[in-house]
């Protein structure tokens, strides 16, 4: 009997200790990404004829943050905002008889879900100390996204002397505003308790032929559309039982 009490005993506290550290996913639903990308866009002006070096024509830097809440273990929501920069240019001989290059601006503002396939945050034995997670367990998440927003944009189209297109019936350079739906993936790697990097890799698709300022019919074949590469650096923030974020005594 005595010994059975003993073995109930331990087989409890096992139980506890499981329940919680599974249960310490729900201190850490916060994080915010930041992030440097890379775009490459789909439109009227360019080498749409050729896919893999359009990829490349006209690549250009970018700059975004990304605020996330995990609603689950495997499940997050996210917000998508970014200042984006994209361009292209046509190469004579290829597409048209034209040669037209354009550069834009761009703010893309997503709200997103994204689904963990790899890296759920359960315990499974993962070890902490006062630091957080000390074992290699769950260091690397693999994750896909869909979601939907808007994107606000701006162009300007010049001709191959270097003239702005403005006589153009084709050609708009007023603001431009479209919806926007990104469906893609990425795979993030812890390096501490505070801090993952990432990649992530998304395709744009939009409701308008305008991003790039120019239209014209019987021209375009498809809507606008644009890949977006993005590296992260995450900063993950302690929440308090009650949900709420706090930024000292990080470290339990």
């Amino acid at each position: 009997m005595k010994r059975a009490f003993w073995i109930l005993i331990a087989a409890l506290l096992v139980f506890t200790g499981i329940d919680a550290n599974a249960q310490r996913w729900k201190l850490r639903r916060y994080e915010l990404d930041m992030n440097l990308s890379g775009v490459a866009f789909h439109g009227d002006i360019g080498r749409a004829n050729r896919p893999i070096p359009n990829m490349f024509n006209g690549f250009r830097p970018s700059l975004g943050i990304t605020p996330r809440f995990m609603i689950r273990q495997d499940l997050a929501v996210s917000l998508d905002l970014g200042w984006v920069m994209y361009g292209g240019q046509d190469v004579q001989g290829e597409t048209h008889s034209r040669v037209y290059s354009f550069n834009s601006q761009a703010f893309q503002h997503f709200a997103r879900l994204e689904y963990y396939l790899l890296g759920v945050r359960r315990s499974g034995g993962a070890i902490y100390n006062r630091k957080g997670m000390v074992n290699n367990y769950n260091k690397m998440y693999l994750y896909v996204l869909a979601g939907a927003g808007g994107i606000m944009s701006k162009s300007t189209i010049k001709d191959q002397d270097g003239v702005e297109l403005l006589d153009n019936p084709g050609y708009d350079n007023t603001l431009q505003y479209t919806a926007g739906f990104p469906v893609g993936g990425g795979i993030k790697l812890s390096i501490d308790p505070r801090w993952s990097i990432g990649l992530e890799l998304s395709y744009n698709f939009t409701l308008s032929d305008w991003l790039d300022g120019y239209s014209k019919e019987g021209l375009s074949e498809y809507l606008d559309t644009y890949y977006l590469l993005s590296f992260k650096a995450i900063y993950k923030v302690r929440n308090n039982r009650k949900g709420r974020p706090i930024f000292n005594k990080y470290y339990r």
